[in-house]
């Protein structure tokens, strides 16, 4: 038998990468190959996002143009749960929900292979590999589609968790990010462990690799996450969304706090560990937002001094419950509030990264620069990106980098040995 291959295009979140990466591992197992660099693939998996109307779009997109190219063309994900007439056109074979996706490949593949060797990545691949320990959410905020499209929250066991670092660790990967739709849930089904137990397993399994976690619900941030952060156990980055700094928005929204709730738990988790590293996503342009909300939510972004924003304009989803508010904040308007909130954030990450300057810090080397000759980047474990002098060979290795100067995308610098390493 000839030898098939495979593509497999990921938009969205960091929990659909680590779907990807099942996906791809299984196609391996059965006797697939990755297809090359512009080549059309035998079969063309197409893994999308409908999170927003953006994300939604490419999607659309992305499906329709792998539809043309003559490969066997799956398409799944919360794109096909949310919304499958918009992936029902002609070159598409068949639509996975993601309640299905566990069996996508044994649907679609007939072979197996034994003795199938392993996923070649590249070293690029293998620097921040995604791993997933929990899927589903059931918080139904009032703009969110997720949880219709990914109900029924599970995690997976602290063993089944360890055992996937255990063999990023001996690929090479550089640093494991635990991922979930609703990360801060996250229970052992056989134990009822939380994350921070689950965090100190893969801690001991990870060897040299840096320990980091996704996004979280800053209520699920508990004093032992912290603590852990502290001890070096797990990187000191939070990613907690803010979505509004307004009480009436924020009640609107379903979100469960007040703005100043929220500061209070981030000023005790700075308190007790003053080097963390906190970013956040704010949403603009939710129904009821006026410009006094938005001002409140421009105040607290400053005060909490985040110094990496997401932002993101509000996004109108048929089934939630803010689709029923209508959408009356113009999308000029939006436009110019999240122009105004990206200046604030800007500001912020100038002074934050201009704060690192002549300190040495740890960066994971993530790649090469190929507009600029002899340049890697990497990311530190605040998350801060440096870019610097070095060989290639360096890639997925920490390496000291002494930052000489900064500026609001990262800071420069030159190699330096670390203390201790």
């Amino acid at each position: 038998m000839d030898e098939r291959t495979y593509r497999v295009t990921t938009l969205g979140c960091r929990v659909n990468r680590a779907d990807s990466i099942a996906i791809e591992k299984e196609l391996t197992r059965r006797g697939y190959r990755r297809a090359a660099e512009h080549s059309v693939p035998d079969i063309w998996i197409v893994n999308t996002c409908a999170v927003t109307g953006e994300g939604m779009k490419k999607s659309r997109k992305v499906a329709r143009r792998c539809a043309a190219s003559g490969a066997k063309v799956i398409v799944t994900g919360c794109g096909v749960d949310f919304q499958p007439s918009s992936f029902q056109v002609d070159g598409v074979d068949s639509l996975v929900p993601n309640r299905e996706k566990h069996a996508l490949v044994s649907s679609c593949c007939d072979v197996t292979t034994e003795d199938a060797p392993d996923v070649v990545w590249s070293p690029e691949e293998l620097v921040r590999a995604p791993v997933k320990v929990q899927d589903g959410c059931s918080r139904f905020c009032a703009y969110c589609v997720v949880p219709f499209l990914r109900p029924e929250p599970s995690s997976r066991t602290i063993g089944e968790v360890v055992e996937d670092v255990r063999v990023l660790e001996a690929s090479g990967a550089g640093e494991v990010i635990l991922c979930g739709i609703d990360l801060g849930s996250y229970s052992d089904p056989s134990t009822g462990a939380r994350l921070d137990a689950l965090v100190e397993a893969v801690s001991s399994a990870a060897g040299k690799m840096w320990v980091r976690l996704s996004s979280i619900e800053l209520s699920d941030v508990s004093d032992g996450l912290v603590r852990l952060m502290r001890e070096g156990a797990v990187c000191g980055h939070l990613h907690v969304p803010l979505q509004s700094g307004d009480a009436g928005v924020l009640e609107a929204m379903g979100r469960g706090y007040t703005p100043g709730e929220f500061a209070r738990r981030v000023r005790e988790i700075v308190s007790a560990f003053p080097e963390i590293s906190i970013t956040s996503d704010v949403m603009v342009g939710f129904p009821g937002e006026d410009d006094k909300a938005f001002e409140n939510s421009l105040a607290l972004v400053e005060d909490l001094a985040f110094w990496r924003l997401h932002v993101f304009k509000y996004s109108r989803r048929r089934g939630t419950r803010a689709f029923e508010f209508g959408d009356p904040v113009l999308s000029a308007e939006k436009a110019r509030r999240a122009i105004a909130m990206r200046d604030l954030a800007r500001a912020a990450a100038e002074r934050f990264h201009a704060s690192q300057v002549g300190r040495i810090i740890p960066v994971l080397v993530e790649g090469v620069i190929e507009s600029e000759p002899g340049k890697l980047f990497g990311r530190a474990k605040s998350f801060a990106g440096a870019v610097f002098d070095g060989d290639p060979a360096l890639i997925g290795s920490v390496t000291g980098v002494r930052v000489t100067s900064s500026g609001p995308e990262g800071v420069r610098g030159v190699m330096e040995k670390v203390r201790g390493q």
